[in-house]
C-alpha cells in the first residue's frame, strides 16, 4: 500500500505551520504568558465541546446499534489500554507513584487520533472508513475526558467523578442522548449543530497555534534528551508496544474491515499534540507531556509511514 501521499505530507505540514505561527507570535511578543490561560480555557471549554457535539449530533453511525457500540468501545478501550501500557513503562523508567508517573502514562497512552488521523485515513481509504473513524474518535474522546483525566488527577471516588462534570463530557453525553432519542434531525437541533460546527472548527487550528505559543514559553533551556531512560520509554511505548498491540487486536480480534483500517492508522500515530494542555489543566508535569508530544511528532514523518507500511502488510490491506 502506498503510504507516502500528498495528503499525508500536507497533514504534517499544516501542523508544523500552525505551531510555527504560535511560536512566531510569542517570539514577537504579540502574546505572552498572561494570554496562555484564557486561550487554553477557550479551546478546552468552548471549541472542543462544540466540536464533539457537532460530530455526534445526527451522526447516522451513532445509534443504539451494536455496530456503533463496537466503534465507540474500541476507541474507548484503545485509550484505556494505552494509559495502562504507559503506566507500566513509567514504572520501568523508574518513576514512583505520583504526578510524574501519572503524567507520563497519560501522555503515552493518548495518540494523535484526530488532526493527523483524519486526513491520513481520508488519503488512504474511502469515506466510509473516515465515518467509522469519527465515531471511533467519540469513544476516544470519552476515554480521554473520563478515565484519562480521573487517572491523571490522581483523585479517587467522588473527587475523581467530579472531573466528569465539565464541558467535554457534558457535550458528549448530551449529543449521544439526542441521537438515541431520535431528535438529531429536528430543526432546532440541526440549527444548533450547524452553529456549534462553525465554533468547533476553531478547536484544532487555535489549539495548534496555542501549542506553538506554549512551546516558546516552556522549552527555553529545556533539554528533551536529558533523561535518556524516559526517551527510551517513549520509544518503547509509542513505537513498539502500543502499535504492536493495536495491530494484533486488529488482526485476531476485530472482524469489521473498516474498523481494522482505522486501527491501522491509529497504530501509526504519534502522541497527542494537545495532551500537555490537559496535563496543565489537571496540574500534571507539563515538561514530561511536552517531551512525549514533541519527540514523537518530530520523527512522525519517518515512523508513521513505516508503521503504515508494516501494518498494511501484516493485515493484508490495500488502499
Amino acid at each position: 500500500m502506498n503510504v507516502i501521499t500528498i495528503e499525508f505530507a500536507q497533514a504534517l505540514v499544516k501542523v508544523g505551520l500552525l505551531v510555527a505561527v504560535g511560536w512566531f507570535m510569542a517570539n514577537r511578543g504579540w502574546v505572552g504568558p498572561a494570554s496562555r490561560l484564557p486561550l487554553m480555557r477557550l479551546v478546552i471549554w468552548v471549541f472542543f465541546p462544540a466540536l464533539i457535539f457537532s460530530r455526534i449530533c445526527n451522526n447516522k453511525l451513532l445509534s443504539s446499534s451494536s455496530q456503533a457500540a463496537l466503534y465507540l468501545g474500541t476507541g474507548f478501550l484503545m485509550i484505556v489500554c494505552g494509559i495502562l501500557i504507559g503506566q507500566w513503562v513509567a514504572k520501568w523508567v523508574g518513576y514512583e507513584e505520583g504526578v510524574a508517573k501519572r503524567t507520563l502514562a497519560y501522555s503515552l497512552g493518548i495518540n494523535n487520533f484526530g488532526y493527523l488521523g483524519i486526513p491520513i485515513t481520508a488519503a488512504l481509504f474511502d469515506r466510509d472508513v473516515v465515518g467509522v473513524l469519527l465515531v471511533h474518535n467519540v469513544g476516544v474522546e470519552a476515554a480521554v475526558w473520563t478515565f484519562g483525566v480521573t487517572y491523571l488527577s490522581g483523585k479517587k471516588g467522588w473527587k475523581g467523578l467530579k472531573n466528569l462534570a465539565q464541558p467535554m463530557t457534558l457535550a458528549l453525553a448530551i449529543g449521544l442522548a439526542i441521537n438515541f432519542a431520535g431528535w438529531g434531525d429536528t430543526s432546532p437541533v440541526t440549527f444548533l449543530a450547524q452553529v456549534l460546527h462553525w465554533v468547533g472548527e476553531c478547536a484544532i487550528p487555535v489549539g495548534t497555534i496555542l501549542t506553538g505559543i506554549y512551546f516558546y514559553e516552556t522549552i527555553k533551556g529545556y533539554r528533551f534528551f536529558a533523561e535518556g531512560r524516559v526517551t527510551v520509554g517513549i520509544i518503547l511505548a509509542r513505537w513498539i508496544l502500543i502499535p504492536v498491540s493495536l495491530l494484533l487486536v486488529a488482526a485476531f480480534v476485530v472482524h469489521d474491515p473498516e474498523l481494522r483500517k482505522v486501527m491501522l492508522v491509529q497504530a501509526a500515530m504519534p502522541a497527542g499534540i494537545f495532551s500537555f494542555l490537559i496535563v496543565e489543566m489537571y496540574k500534571g508535569d507539563v515538561p514530561i507531556a511536552l517531551r512525549c508530544s514533541v519527540f514523537t511528532m518530530a520523527l512522525c514523518p519517518i515512523i508513521t509511514p513505516l508503521w503504515l507500511y508494516v501494518g498494511s502488510w501484516f493485515l493484508g490491506m490495500k488502499a
